[in-house]
């Protein structure tokens, strides 16, 4: 197997940007649902506004990951994917061995991955959307 098939085509210093975005976005996620949780967003009616609202807020950081990764918008979906994968990782030792980087309490500590998991969820999905179709 070589480098390039392991990383989907991806050159090295365009895994490493995607990977960094990954990071980047779920560090921000981060900030953003611990203000929420804190201020009781994530619970109740008001979770489920902020995950409508994660779609819309979503479509303008797909359309970074092409530039951002120095790929061809044709790449959307792999790059979204790489991206993506970076915070599930992150996200999943993150909940499973210090919480508390979510949250003190329990409660909100997960309420905050489960929105971060909801977010990649909707990143994949909208990246599938709005990648460019191939003529017929």
């Amino acid at each position: 197997m070589t480098v390039a098939s392991a990383t989907n085509g991806f050159s090295m210093p365009q895994v490493l940007r995607l990977t960094g975005y990954g990071v980047l976005l779920w560090a921000a996620g981060v900030l953003f649902l611990r203000f929420a949780a804190s201020v009781g967003w994530l619970s109740g009616s008001a979770q489920l506004l902020v995950y409508f609202l994660v779609i819309p807020a979503t479509v303008p950081l797909l359309r970074l990951v092409p530039p951002v990764g120095g790929v061809d918008r044709s790449a959307l979906v792999p790059a979204a994917a790489l991206v993506s994968l970076t915070a599930l990782l992150i996200d999943g030792i993150v909940i499973g061995y210090v919480p508390w980087v979510y949250a003190s309490d329990p409660d909100r500590a997960r309420a905050c991955a489960g929105a971060l998991l909801w977010g990649v969820g909707v990143a994949m999905a909208l990246s599938f959307l709005m990648a460019p179709r191939a003529p017929r």
